[in-house]
């Protein structure tokens, strides 16, 4: 599944690039819909998608609990 796929309320855990060229990992629920963002990366202009995740589905999306990813980035849906 793509990360352009996800809707609000899927359990999913994500592993691939982030926006700083780390590597990402996170597992939870989707709390708010991905959002595709503009940001800079070695001075290139990428568009990765925000993914707001929490262990807890009732939880309100903060800045604490986003997840920015490269479009590409392969996710798995986990059983609830």
């Amino acid at each position: 599944m793509r990360v352009n796929e996800l809707k609000a309320g899927d359990r999913i855990r994500v592993m691939g690039d982030g926006t700083r060229g780390w590597d990402v990992a996170g597992e939870g629920y989707l709390v708010a819909e991905s959002k595709q963002v503009e940001t800079l990366r070695n001075l290139n202009r990428i568009d990765p998608v925000r993914l707001r995740m929490n262990q807890d589905p009732a939880a309100t999306p903060t800045r604490q609990n986003f997840v920015p990813v490269l479009p590409g980035t392969e996710t798995g849906e986990l059983n609830a």
